[in-house]
Formats: structure tokens, C-alpha cells, sequence
């Protein structure tokens, strides 16, 4: 569920899970903050109104408030619309959010946690609590809001805001930081001259700062500032305060952690002869340095919400045994240092003692040495130089001594590793250290690491707006998008192109995106100044082992998206544990990802850098890792195609000699494995594909004989790969799919070879049959049939026979169909593949009950079911039983088709054979219709289209929707069934099939089409 969050103590901000959401009109805006301010109880109409408009609403103020919640729900359920966030209640309404989420009841639970640590005598978490709630203030309350009621809440929330300084303050000024407040203390008095308070804080800090006279000549100003705006003498605190100072009460000195010298007020002053007697308090210590190295922010910041509160959480935790080390983790430019900044920044008050930073420089040859920064460290505070112990372990104590009792921040920026950082950390539980690497911090006492991760999309888009405008972004939305998509989201990479663009207003966002589009020339474009991608990149790659960096290149020859570690070790040529041991050493380097246990990607711009590298070391490399990686990827897919058809000949005949591959337990473990694995293959057979063209293309006719050799060895393997595949539903990419198969054709052609065209082609028609484009399927095979009977390729021909017969059978065109089959049969007996015969047998079966022979076809089902050979083949059996209840139901015996049905659905069920169960489902549904069950029939229609629309077989979309609409007509439900009926018809014209008619005429009903 999603997160809300409110902000009422400034404009309104309203935050879903980080995005900042509309907020609207100024008055709508009112209505939203009379309902947050009393959350969960209701708010009436008149109490609305009131709020809004007071004595004077308008004519139609019950239509606008209906207005305003309209569009509040619109905003505040976006995509849910099932919560329940804004409910109506008699005629007005109720607010369902938790009080944590508004700004203005985390004052009131941080403020009454301050009163009771004050009561039980912590000062000091009292006035951090106060710090944190005085934070949540961004500006005016409820700015910009009209009516009395914002009005009202307004001058509460200032008031209260005052209060909790003037809390605050008092309690820095018990914890003996007396000097600090003073420059706070005299802007609160400048600000509000007539509340008194103040003047007796700042009275109190400059006495025990030693400016005694200060102190008394800030009463008399008050004094008469009071007197001459009110008539009126100061109160009886302040007056009493003025006179306590006048004869230095020893209560009002300062605390003993107070470290400023009074010696010298008194006489300095002229004050009374007593004072001049009483014995001077003993000198303070010299004061300690409070050092303020933080650098300063980004003032562009944007986003990263959640990894703000996590650390500010983490840094401010105020009930801590132990010093908070929290550690942002990620790649080079990902933003780690401006949030740590920003973070830090924001939590320096809660950091009184100061603040200290260094950059560690992990990423160059030679990085810091703990023992120099411990020594900047020191200076800082105050130690001298000659005072500096010569070891690190003394330079580490004495600075663990300096920080004790102290509330330091540190924040240690670009760490290389552990044993850099390690003599680094304190061990005061005040102090907390915020650390910025590349790595992973393994071994040392972290309270949190978060991983900084790239953009979100509106994050990056954000900044490209605050970079170049609005209006910019808004004239080129589409480019805007795509621009910073081709940045990876990396914000470095986006900070980049934005000052590209802001620097150069003629230039279009367009035209930036097209320089970035070409992968090669990507991080040249991606400079800036001193900003570089690659040159932060740079740094991260030169921290490797010479194996790292190895397995970094390499794995990047291959355009998979992910890669898992089977593959990864064929690609590096080692074993899969030592390839595991690389690659987990990378994404410790920030130099991979992996989001899912055993799969490993890169970063689009790393990958670009990887690849750069390669070009630089060798140029041969990245063709020798992706013919290792094609060879596994088919040695496998050819082990899975074992499971998926049995004995089928395509597995020995495709698999590549000597090449081993991996092993499955059983069906679906290899269907698993294949739908991981099949994007992947896809991409490479593409970029395979892609290069052996280029080639061709750039070269003409390849004239080296071993080349081509090689080039035809390749293309042949990843056409091998992709028709291995075809067993497990790969045709559901067809967009994806078609592209590359086209792309395998084309090499093959300017080739020349015959025998990769035509396994390509009949590739082509298998994607095409997957997605019921039937014409397209038929050329693709007729061209495939032509160039398999020229080569003698039997193993593929007897496949593109059956799809023939296949395609043939779908365009109602039975005895042709029969003849493909007839021929395939053959060719299955010759090679000894019992199964492909089977299953043509079915198919053939199949043809003759659409032909109008289903007695023929029960007999050959009967015969192939009794004589097992479907016994380890359950697509196969699922199969036969499907065609046995068809050609049962087309004879009319609907009970003995009904059970066939039930128990091939039984079989699909235990097989996860989805597509096939679709056919047996709404076939089911057809026989029960027509024993008249149609309560039974309903809801297996009802699923058998859910199923279809979820897999996107168009074709079995229309049976479902014309059986779904006989069901509906029986049932009496007219006008769904001729909406079904009408888009069944739609759909089976455009896939042109000349079944159409049929299957919309049932026996009782004509078809039904709108006329026209």
C-alpha cells in the first residue's frame, strides 16, 4: 500500500512513497487541511464551510466542498482506487490517515517526548527531540491558505513554534552553550521585540558567556522598548533575572561543561563593590575548536526521500549505546556524496561539538592514509602539531579521546575499504559517522548500510527541469524521457546533460538524445567541464585485480540483460564457483548488479565502459565469449528440448559436439531454466546475427575461407538455439522475436547459406504460427520447405511439413493438410523420431475431424494414447486426449467427450501445460452447453477467455468468445452474447480465417452480426 505523507507547517506538500502529488487550489487545499487537522474524526458541511469561508459562504459552498473531495480522492487514491483514504460521512467527511504521517502531530509526539526527557532529566535528548521537531517548520504555515480557520491554525502553529525555540534554547543554555546561542537568541529579540522570554535568554547567555554588561544593557533596552510601545514595566521574571545578575548569583553561572572564561567581567563592567569582592571563579579551559569542515551542498538536491529519512533516522537516534556508522553504498556517480552532504547538513544542529570531513580519494592510485587524515583530524580540534604521536594507533586513541563526551559528526567520503576507515570511526556514542564507497564495508561495526541506487524516472526528470525549465521539458516530453533513460538514470550522467542543455539554449533535447543514442560514442557525450562519466567510472575499474577486471570486460561482450553464473562461467572459460567468486567481487565493487540471487547485469553506462575497455586490449575477445556463451546456451537448450519432445532428432542433430551444457532433473525444471534463459538468447542470436550481416554487408562476399567457415558455424548455432527454444512459448516475444529472426535470415542470405536460411525461415514460420499469422507462417515455410528439400536438411523438413499441414488445417483447407502430414509421417519413420510421427498422427487426426472423418480420428487417438507413447511425453498425451474429446464431440457423444476434456485438463494442471488447457477448457465448455449443463458450462467459458486474454493467442480468444456467447444466448443473456459474438467476428476477420462462420452458428442460433 502506498505511503502518504502531509505537510501543513509551510505550503502544502503531500508525498506518495517519496513523489510529490498536485496539491490544487489554494481554497481546496484549505478544505484538505481542516480534515488533516482533526484525522479520523468527521468534519461536517458547516464545519467546512466555516473553515473556508466563515460568516460569508458562497451560494453553492456544499457543491464546491462535493467538488473538492471529488478531486481530492482523484489525487490521493491515484492508481488504488480501492482505499478508502477520504470516506463520506452523513454530509461531510473523514480523513483515514495516520497521525505519524502528518507534520503537525509529529510536533506534538516529539515535543511531548522532549517534556518528558527534560522531567527525568536528560537535557540533552530533550534538546535534540525539540531540534527535530523545530524542523519540521518549511516556511509559513498552511502558506497561502485562505479562511479563519487557516488563518487560525496559522498563528497557532507560529506561536508554538516560538515556544519550542525558546525551549530549545533554554535547554543549550543548561547543557553550558552559552556562546552559541547568543547571535540565535538576539535575531529571536530583533524578530519579536515584545515577548519577553527571549530578553531573559539572551540576558542568561551573555552572562555566562562573561558579558555581564551586555546582559544588563540588553534589560535596560528591553525596558524601554516595553515602555514606550505598551506602557508597561517588564514582568516580574525578567525584572528578577536583571536583579540576580546585578549581584552575580553563583546559580546563574555557567554549567561545569561550560568552557569559556568569565575572568575580567566584573571589573570590566563597573558593577557594585560586593561584586567587586566576591573571589574570582577559577579560569576555565582554553575552549575547544568547534570545527565546521562540511563542504556545501547541492542546492539542486532532489529526491531520495527514502535513504534521507533512513540516515537522518540513523544519525539522530537518540537512545544509542554506540557511535551511528551508516554507510551509502553504489556505483561511481550515483549521488552518494550530495546525499551525504545533504543529510548531514540537515542534521548538523543535533551536532553541537561540530563537524568534521574528508575525502579519502578510494578510487585514486594512491588513496589517503588513515594516519594523515587523523592528523588533519586533530589539528582541527585543536592539537598542535608538534603535540601529534608518530604512530596510527596513538594518532587513533588520542583522537578517540578527543571526541569522547562530545557530539561530533564525521562524515568520510570516497572509503576505499575497511582497513582505510577503520582507525577512523570513534567510539563516543554521540558521535556518528556517515561513509560514502564504492564497496561493500565487511568487518567493521555499521549500523546501516543503504545502497544508493540510480534515479527513478520522475527524480531524473525533476532535475532535468530545474536544470533547463519547464517550459523546455514540457515542448519535448517524449525526448525529455528518452534522454534521460540514455543516462541510465545515473545522476551524474543526467547533471550532465542538463548543464549540456542549459548552457546551449538552441540546442533541442531531441538532438542530445540522438548523440547519445550510438552506445560506442555515449560517455564521450557524457562530460561537462570537469564532469565525467568515464572518468568517475575510470577510478572504480583501476581499484580491481587484473581477474576482476578480466571478468568486467568480458562479460560485457554480450548484450544479455542479465547473465547467470552457468553462463557467466562458460563466457570467463572457468567454473561456476569461480565465476560466482568473480562476479559477487564485482557487484561488491559496485561495478554489477544483482537483484536476483544468481542472475548479474550491468549498469547501461558500465556496460558502454566495460566495452570500451575491451576495444582498447582486444579486439578479438568479445567474439570468442559470445561463441562460448552461444555453444552453452545450445547445448543446454537442446538438453531442455530432450525433456519437451522426447526422442525427437533436433536435440542430437542442433547440439554442439563436445560442448557441455546443463542437466534437468525433469520437464519443468528445463522449462524453468528456458524462460530465464530465452531473452538472453534471444539477444545474443541478434547480436550474432547483427555482426555476421554487418560483415557482409561492409565486406561483400566473405572470400577468407576459415572466416567464413566461422561465420557460418556461428550463424547455423544461433538459429539452433532459437528453434531448440521454440518448445517453451518463446512466440509470446513476438515483436522481439520476429526482429531477430528477420536479422538471421538476412545474414543467411548474404551468407549464401542455404542451410542456415532455411532453419531461419522455418523459425520465422514457428513465431508467426505462435501468433496466429497465418499468411505470414505460410510463406516463411513454403520458402523453408524449398531450401531444406535443396540441402537434404531431413530434421527440419519434417517440422516444416507438419506446420504446413498445420497452417493448411487452420485455413479450413483439410486436404492438403492431411497431405503435409501424410509426407511429415513419413519422414518421422525414416529418422526414427516415434515422436514427431506421434504427434503428426494426432495432427492428422485432428485435419480429419475438421474434414468431417471423426470416426477416423477416434481410432488413431484410441491407438496413440493404449500404446504409451505418450508415456513420458505429457504435452503429447494432453494432446491426443484434447483431439479425442473433439472428435468425440464433433460424433456427437458429448459425456464421453466431456470426460476426455476433464482429464486432459487434469494433465494440464499437474503439467503447466497453460495453452493447451485454454483448448480443452473451452471445448469442455462446448459439450456441456450441449448436454445442457449450462451452469457448469459458464464459469470453464468464463475462465477458458480469462486465459486466453492473459497469454494473447488471438485465435483462441475467438473460440472462447463465440462458445462464451452460445452459453450466454442459452442462458437467456442475449445482449452479452451478441457483444461476444461481435467481437469474435472482428477478431476473426482481421486474422482473416475462414472459420468465422461456423464457429459463430451454433445449432439454435444464426450468426449474429450487426447488419452491415
Amino acid at each position: 500500500m502506498a505511503r502518504l505523507r502531509f505537510s501543513l507547517l509551510g505550503p502544502l506538500r503531500i508525498l506518495r512513497d517519496g513523489v510529490p502529488l498536485a496539491v490544487g487550489y489554494p481554497q481546496q487545499q484549505a478544505m484538505l487541511a481542516a480534515l488533516l487537522l482533526r484525522p479520523g474524526r468527521v468534519a461536517g458541511a458547516a464545519d467546512l464551510s466555516d473553515a473556508l469561508w466563515g460568516t460569508a459562504p458562497p451560494a453553492k459552498a456544499v457543491s464546491t466542498l462535493r467538488t473538492y473531495a471529488w478531486r481530492w480522492r482523484r489525487i490521493l487514491t491515484a492508481g488504488q482506487p480501492d482505499l478508502d483514504v477520504l470516506v463520506t460521512s452523513g454530509d461531510g467527511y473523514r480523513l483515514h490517515v495516520p497521525e505519524q504521517s502528518i507534520d503537525a502531530f509529529r510536533v506534538t509526539e516529539l515535543t511531548a517526548r522532549a517534556d518528558r526527557a527534560g522531567a527525568q532529566g536528560r537535557p540533552e535528548q530533550a534538546r535534540e527531540l525539540l531540534w527535530q521537531a523545530l524542523e519540521l517548520w518549511e516556511g509559513e504555515p498552511l502558506a497561502g491558505m485562505p479562511g479563519p480557520f487557516a488563518e487560525r491554525q496559522r498563528q497557532r502553529f507560529c506561536e508554538l513554534r516560538l515556544t519550542l525555540l525558546e525551549e530549545r534554547l533554554a535547554y543549550e543554555l543548561a547543557l553550558g552553550h552559552a556562546a552559541r546561542c547568543v547571535p540565535e537568541l538576539t535575531e529571536l529579540t530583533t524578530e519579536h521585540p515584545l515577548r519577553e522570554r527571549p530578553y531573559g535568554l539572551l540576558m542568561t547567555a551573555l552572562y555566562q558567556a562573561g558579558r555581564s554588561a551586555d546582559a544588563l544593557g540588553v534589560f535596560r533596552g528591553a525596558r524601554q522598548l516595553l515602555v514606550d510601545e505598551l506602557g508597561v514595566e517588564p514582568g516580574p521574571a525578567l525584572e528578577e533575572l536583571h536583579q540576580r545578575i546585578l549581584e552575580r548569583d553563583p546559580a546563574l553561572a555557567p554549567p561545569a561543561s561550560e568552557v569559556l572564561s568569565l575572568v575580567g567581567g566584573a571589573e570590566a563592567d563597573g558593577e557594585s563593590e560586593r561584586a567587586k569582592n566576591r573571589p574570582e571563579p577559577p579560569p576555565s579551559p582554553r575552549p575547544l575548536p568547534i570545527p565546521a569542515h562540511l563542504p556545501p551542498q547541492e542546492p539542486d538536491f532532489i529526491g531520495r526521500e527514502d535513504l534521507v529519512d533512513a540516515l537522518d533516522r540513523c544519525l539522530r537516534e537518540p537512545e544509542r549505546s554506540t557511535p551511528a556508522v551508516a554507510v551509502l553504498v553504489g556505483m561511481g556517480g550515483v549521488g552518494k556524496t550530495s546525499l551525504a552532504l545533504h543529510v548531514a547538513h540537515r542534521v548538523r544542529g543535533a551536532f553541537p561539538d561540530g563537524q568534521l570531513y574528508a575525502d579519502l580519494h578510494g578510487g585514486d592510485a594512491e588513496p589517503s592514509r588513515p594516519e594523515v587524515v587523523l592528523a588533519n583530524f586533530l589539528s582541527a580540534m585543536g592539537i598542535a602539531a608538534d603535540a601529534l604521536p608518530d604512530d596510527i594507533e596513538a594518532r587513533t586513541a588520542l583522537f578517540r579521546s578527543m571526541v569522547d563526551g562530545r557530539r561530533m559528526l564525521i562524515v568520510l567520503d570516497n572509503v576505499r575499504d575497511a582497513w582505510q576507515l577503520r582507525s577512523l570511526l570513534p567510539a563516543a556514542k554521540g558521535c556518528a559517522v556517515v561513509v560514502t564507497s564504492r564497496n561493500r564495508m565487511v568487518g567493521l561495526p555499521v549500523t546501516l548500510q543503504l545502497n544508493v541506487d540510480v534515479f527513478h524516472s520522475s527524480e531524473a526528470a525533476r532535475l532535468l527541469r530545474r536544470a533547463i525549465g519547464e517550459a523546455r521539458v514540457a515542448a519535448e516530453p517524449e525526448a525529455a524521457l528518452g534522454l534521460v533513460e540514455a543516462c541510465g538514470f545515473l545522476p551524474l550522467a543526467v547533471r550532465i546533460v542538463a548543464a549540456r542543455l542549459a548552457s546551449r539554449p538552441m540546442w533541442s533535447i531531441a538532438s542530445l538524445r540522438e548523440r547519445l543514442a550510438v552506445e560506442w560514442r555515449r560517455l564521450d557525450e557524457l562530460r561537462a567541464g570537469e564532469l565525467a562519466v568515464e572518468a568517475v567510472f575510470e577510478l572504480s575499474y583501476r581499484q580491481l585485480t587484473a581477474e576482476q577486471a578480466a571478468g568486467f570486460r568480458r562479460l560485457a561482450a554480450v548484450d544479455c540483460g542479465e547473465i547467470g553464473v552457468a553462463a557467466a562461467a562458460a563466457m570467463l572459460a572457468t567454473d561456476a564457483a569461480h565465476a560466482e567468486d568473480t562476479l559477487e567481487s564485482l557487484v561488491d565493487a559496485c561495478l554489477l548488479e544483482s537483484r536476483v540471487l544468481g542472475r548479474y547485469r550491468y549498469h547501461d553506462l558500465l556496460r558502454a565502459f566495460a566495452r570500451g575497455k575491451s576495444r582498447d586490449e582486444r579486439t578479438d575477445e568479445a567474439a570468442a565469449i559470445q561463441d562460448r556463451l552461444l555453444d552453452f546456451l545450445l547445448s543446454t537448450a537442446c538438453e531442455a528440448f530432450r525433456h519437451a519432445v522426447p526422442a525427437d532428432p533436433v536435440a542430437s542433430a542442433f547440439a554442439p559436439p563436445g560442448v557441455p551444457g546443463l542437466t534437468f532433473a525433469d520437464l519443468g525444471a528445463a522449462r524453468r531454466w528456458a524462460l530465464i534463459e530465452a531473452e538472453d538468447a534471444r539477444a545474443l542470436v541478434a547480436q550474432i546475427a547483427s555482426a555476421t550481416a554487418r560483415t557482409s554487408d561492409e565486406g561483400g562476399a566473405v572470400t577468407d575461407a576459415a572466416r567464413y567457415e566461422d561465420e557460418v558455424r556461428r550463424l547455423r548455432r544461433a538459429v539452433d538455439l532459437l528453434i531448440a527454444l521454440s518448445p517453451f512459448d518463446v512466440g509470446n516475444r513476438y515483436a522481439e522475436l520476429v526482429s531477430t529472426a528477420d536479422a538471421l535470415v538476412h545474414a543467411a542470405v548474404r551468407l549464401g547459406d542455404r542451410r542456415a536460411e532455411g532453419r531461419a525461415r522455418f523459425l520465422r514460420c514457428t513465431i508467426a504460427l505462435a501468433a496466429a499469422r497465418f499468411a505470414d507462417a505460410e510463406t516463411e515455410a513454403r520458402s523453408a520447405l524449398t531450401a531444406c528439400r535443396e540441402v537434404g536438411d531431413t530434421v527440419v523438413l519434417q517440422q516444416v511439413l507438419n506446420d504446413l499441414g498445420l497452417i493448411a488445417q487452420y485455413m479450413s483447407r483439410y486436404p492438403e493438410a492431411v497431405a503435409c502430414f501424410t509426407e511429415s509421417i513419413a519422414l518421422a519413420r525414416e529418422l526414427g523420431h516415434r515422436t514427431a510421427e506421434t504427434a503428426t498422427m494426432v495432427n492428422a487426426a485432428l485435419a480429419q475431424v475438421r474434414a468431417g472423418n471423426p470416426t477416423e480420428a477416434v481410432v488413431v487417438c484410441r491407438e496413440v494414447l493404449d500404446s504409451g507413447a505418450y508415456a513420458q511425453d505429457s504435452s503429447g498425451q494432453a494432446y491426443a486426449m484434447y483431439v479425442l474429446g473433439l472428435a468425440l464431440q464433433a460424433l456427437g457423444e458429448h459425456g464421453e467427450a466431456v470426460s476426455w476434456f476433464e482429464e486432459c485438463l487434469e494433465l494440464c494442471a499437474s503439467a503447466g501445460l497453460h495453452s493447451r488447457s485454454v483448448h480443452a477448457r473451452y471445448r469442455l465448455a462446448e459439450s456441456l452447453r450441449a448436454l445442457g449443463n449450462l451452469e457448469q458450462a459458464l464459469p470453464h467459458a468464463e475462465q477458458a477467455l480469462a486465459q486466453c486474454e492473459d497469454i494473447a493467442f488471438e485465435r483462441d480468444r475467438g473460440h472462447a468468445l463465440a462458445i462464451l456467447g452460445h452459453v450466454l444466448a442459452d442462458l437467456g443473456r442475449t445482449v452479452e452474447a451478441h457483444a461476444l459474438w461481435e467481437r469474435a467476428h472482428t477478431l476473426f476477420t482481421r486474422l482473416d480465417l475462414p472459420e468465422a462462420a461456423a464457429l459463430l452458428r451454433g445449432p439454435d442460433h444464426e450468426l449474429t452480426r450487426a447488419p452491415g
